[in-house]
């Protein structure tokens, strides 16, 4: 017996994942969030790592034990929990995605 489908959207998070000048990715990722923001069953929203200022390895314990001390860790933290799916808006440099 097939279940009926939930009546909670999932949360869809889309992240452009570049903080370069000059990069593209945020209209890509804002068209890309307005076109799953038409599909009912998606609850979407966008993060821009920029915008978060989430730096690579400020934290001095492993992400896995959640003992966080900066702000930043902890907002990315709960978007992450929020979050049902992603989709990564990410360049593309020499074959492969960038450190950033």
């Amino acid at each position: 017996m097939a279940s009926e489908p939930s009546a909670t959207p999932m949360t869809l998070t889309t992240v452009v994942a570049s903080t370069r000048p000059g990069r593209v990715g945020r209209s890509v990722a804002d068209w890309f969030t307005a076109r799953a923001a038409e599909y009912d069953g998606f609850e979407s929203h966008l993060v821009d790592l920029r915008e978060l200022a989430l730096p690579f390895y400020d934290e001095p314990h492993p992400p896995a034990l959640r003992q966080y001390t900066r702000s930043h860790t902890v907002e990315w933290s709960r978007i992450v929990d929020a979050s049902d799916a992603f989709v990564f808006v990410t360049p593309e440099y020499n074959g492969g995605f960038p450190a950033r």
